[in-house]
């Protein structure tokens, strides 16, 4: 959780008058460096800099690498020059970047091989990376940047919202210096179509790959789970897929533990495929805002083994299949059938929802 430098202040403040009603020698700035760091720990990047120049001590403890082993800077929505002068400050210790372009109807390069090489040594222990909302390539028709220029260590990719070229952006996996990524996110990458899916194939160590909102269908889907190996986490929310996915999903997944398939036309004829050895690994399983029914829910309920968790609100389940399923559905699966409240929601986002990045 990241707090804004004001919300911060009006906490303090409030403390600082409580304290002040019953002890009238305590005073705001001789509250103790542990509860001051203890604030900052909180805040986002930007307003972590700006309480930098309140004084010296503020200053001293604001630079305390500790503070810096997790970035989050994607609130400023930066440039390219903004992202060129940031990165020298960065320390060795960061393990955790994201960042935010300012537009990517720029059309202008936010992420340049130079500035990726810096960000490499600069931080050599860095392990997620969170590129938003960036055009990653030097034009429409070239992406000079390559999944090689990223730190060595780094297992945690996200390119939400961006536009690069799958072709050349993973064009040198097989180098020895290049990272190894178990989690990619393309939440929202429109140019990430079927055509695009085999090049990540090329990714051997692939564990999670998030694709909601991407312009894929079953044809995409089928390539990748017969190319990726091991897959554990699989997020297909907002696409375009249907009985084949699920089909392809019977055969190819034995590893897969997590299946967000949110906000698609998945319907209750889709999982007939089903059997008693079916997806022998998934727990976790989300169906909101689909057309699945009662019919399809039992269906899933009876030869999904391993499943603890599934989420279909939103969907066609009446109030008395509910209560049934819940008083006599298996004790170890949490169904959610609560509807959603936010109207404009395209998908769940389960990349951010990860349990902690820091797994990675």
């Amino acid at each position: 959780m990241s707090l804004t430098l004001t919300d911060c202040c009006k906490t303090m403040s409030a403390n600082k008058k409580d304290e002040d009603e019953t002890d009238g020698s305590l005073h705001f700035e001789n509250l103790p460096d542990v509860i001051l760091f203890k604030i900052f720990s909180y805040l986002y990047i930007g307003d972590l800099c700006r309480a930098g120049r309140v004084c010296l001590r503020w200053y001293n403890l604001t630079r305390c690498q500790v503070l810096w082993k997790y970035v989050d800077a994607h609130d400023m929505q930066l440039t390219s020059y903004q992202l060129q002068k940031m990165v020298p400050i960065l320390p060795p210790c960061v393990t955790y970047l994201r960042i935010s372009s300012l537009s990517t109807q720029q059309r202008i390069p936010f992420l340049t091989p130079q500035t990726a090489i810096e960000i490499r040594e600069r931080c050599p222990h860095l392990r997620t990376l969170i590129i938003e909302s960036a055009f990653v390539a030097k034009h429409i028709n070239f992406t000079d940047i390559t999944v090689e220029d990223l730190p060595q260590k780094l297992s945690v990719l996200s390119l939400r919202k961006s536009f690069f070229h799958t072709d050349q952006f993973f064009c040198s996996v097989s180098h020895p210096t290049v990272p190894k990524i178990k989690v990619l996110d393309c939440t929202s990458c429109w140019c990430v179509c079927d055509n695009d899916i085999p090049f990540f194939s090329r990714l051997g160590d692939l564990q999670e790959i998030y694709l909601a909102g991407c312009p894929i269908s079953d044809v995409g889907v089928v390539i990748l789970l017969k190319a990726v190996e091991h897959l554990k986490v699989l997020d297909l929310e907002a696409t375009k897929i249907g009985g084949q996915t699920i089909l392809s999903l019977s055969q190819n997944s034995n590893s897969l533990e997590k299946l967000y398939l949110g906000y698609t036309d998945v319907a209750d004829e889709h999982f007939r495929c089903l059997q008693n050895t079916s997806l022998p690994m998934l727990q976790i399983v989300c169906l909101r805002k689909t057309s699945i029914t009662c019919v399809g829910l039992r269906y899933l309920l009876n030869y999904l083994r391993s499943l603890k968790y599934m989420n279909v609100s939103n969907c066609s389940i009446s109030s008395e299949c509910a209560l049934e399923l819940s008083l006599q559905g298996a004790p170890t699966k949490q169904l959610n059938f609560e509807s959603n409240k936010i109207v404009n929601l395209e998908y769940c986002d389960h990349f951010f929802h990860r349990n902690n990045f820091r797994d990675y």
